[in-house]
């Protein structure tokens, strides 16, 4: 029963800390991406859920060099926006940005009790609960734990199949391919929202391996569960073929820059990303000590996952280094080594090292990393361009629904989501984007662009925050 309240009570602070700023417009840290995922699930609110062909609001050629009038958006199989659509019926008045940061916080609540759940059946209760207590806290988690980004069913869904997989091993007869497929349906789930969750999948076959190599498990269970696991993923990628301009580049997560390896790749991946961002420094001694504390009854599972990520790292260099959110998949293994390393520390006490002073230091690590890492992390829930915000909603509130906006932004697409219109979100060549539909104009910026449309077309509304044009004489 105390074990219970303990797992509550954790999952509790997590709601907690996650509810921080989730009425936040989609105006924050990695907004473009967010934008893009929650203007997919608007579309299946207010258009229907159509999981073959989603859209989205940006109709440039921006992200695939194609032109895309119909909005494609063919990336990740769009389960996760369509949990987003599913959350937002439950609740309409929360709209569409809180539903959705709340269906990313409810998958992260999932995702700390599945890593209780792994780490007491690894390494013991006490370890199961630092380790969820972490996933909990760690405030690079906790943001990345209420994004509009489809990374937490990705992780949700890893995790869960690999639980799956842990019940499937100590199960006989039925019951036991009842629970590899199981987890071999939620592994599934995890490629086709996030392909990279393959590089997590080695803890899984050495399960699966062991399982074979005791008789538990056929060859033919093997192939067939595989097959099962990756022919929807080859299935989705082959049929987005078929939607070639919302398919975007992606030739660049790889090593486009060629930073892989350099001294730059271990700067930003090891030092800024894990260890400053994430674990605030003071934690890598945390990290050290789990790496080093003797194995229990988890065998090379961890090693597993830390090859995973090496491995990850250096194929997908590119991403990783240009993008923090490529991180959120590794921090469940943090999270236990964290747990194996803070327990060794603990238990230093019982052999001649001071107990009060081993359990002071132990806090004081804790407290200083989450510490640092709040304070890198704050940033990112600031709204640093609120007439954005503004500008959209004046938009939204006098512009037709079916019109089709510019909403120059560099070409990020926060701005053209903020404006509940499709478009494209960067300027330039003004006259063939109104050969292709567009009728606004709408900008922050009083530039040379805004000044000079304003004297061509008509003027609808000018603030010292934003300027709204009418594309006709």
């Amino acid at each position: 029963m105390m074990k219970k309240f303990l797992i509550l009570g954790i999952l509790v602070l997590a709601l907690f800390l996650r509810l921080y700023k989730i009425d936040n417009p989609i105006a924050d840290w990695h907004s473009f991406r967010q934008a893009d995922t929650a203007s997919v699930s608007r579309n299946f609110i207010e258009k229907g859920i159509n999981m073959l062909a989603p859209t989205y609001h940006d109709n440039s050629n921006i992200q695939s060099g194609k032109d895309n009038p119909n909005g494609y958006r063919m990336v990740e199989f769009p389960i996760y926006n369509a949990l987003h659509a599913f959350v937002y019926r439950l609740h309409p008045a929360w709209g569409v940005d809180m539903s959705g940061r709340l269906t990313s916080v409810f998958l992260s609540l999932i995702s700390i009790y599945l890593v209780f759940l792994i780490g007491e059946k690894l390494s013991g209760t006490f370890v199961g609960f630092l380790a969820a207590i972490f996933m909990a806290v760690l405030p690079f988690n906790i943001y990345y734990s209420r994004v509009i980004l489809p990374e937490p069913l990705m992780i949700t869904a890893v995790l869960a199949s690999y639980w799956y997989l842990i019940k499937m091993s100590e199960s006989l007869g039925v019951q036991k391919r009842f629970y590899l497929l199981i987890s071999t349906l939620l592994f599934a789930v995890a490629i086709l929202v996030k392909p990279f969750a393959l590089f997590f999948a080695l803890p899984h076959l050495a399960i699966v391996f062991r399982s074979w190599a005791k008789g538990e498990l056929h060859t033919f269970d093997i192939i067939v569960f595989s097959i099962l696991g990756v022919a929807p993923f080859i299935w989705w990628r082959n049929h987005i073929l078929l939607y070639p301009t919302g398919i975007p580049a992606s030739d660049w997560l790889l090593n486009s820059t060629g930073i892989r390896f350099r001294p730059a790749w271990f700067r930003w991946l090891f030092s800024e990303r894990i260890g400053k961002l994430i674990l605030g420094v003071y934690g890598t001694t945390f990290l050290m000590l789990g790496l080093i504390a003797k194995p229990k009854d988890e065998g090379l599972a961890y090693w597993l996952w830390a090859i995973g990520i090496v491995l990850y790292f250096s194929v997908v260099a590119g991403g990783n280094v240009q993008h923090d959110y490529y991180q959120a998949i590794i921090i469940p293994f943090i999270c236990f080594m964290l747990a194996k390393g803070a327990h060794l520390m603990l238990s230093l006490s019982k052999t001649t090292y001071s107990r009060f002073l081993t359990i002071m230091m132990t806090l004081v690590i804790f407290v200083s990393m989450i510490s640092l890492s709040w304070y890198e992390i704050k940033g990112y829930y600031q709204v640093n361009n609120w007439p954005i915000v503004e500008a959209g909603m004046q938009v939204d509130k006098i512009v037709p629904k079916d019109a089709k906006v510019i909403a120059p932004y560099n070409g990020d697409t926060a701005f053209l989501y903020q404006t509940h219109r499709a478009g494209w979100p960067l300027g330039y060549d003004i006259e063939d984007k109104v050969a292709k539909g567009a009728t606004y104009y709408v900008s922050v910026s009083y530039d040379d662009e805004a000044r000079a449309l304003e004297k061509k077309y008509t003027l609808v509304e000018k603030t010292d925050k934003f300027i709204i044009i009418k594309l006709s004489k």
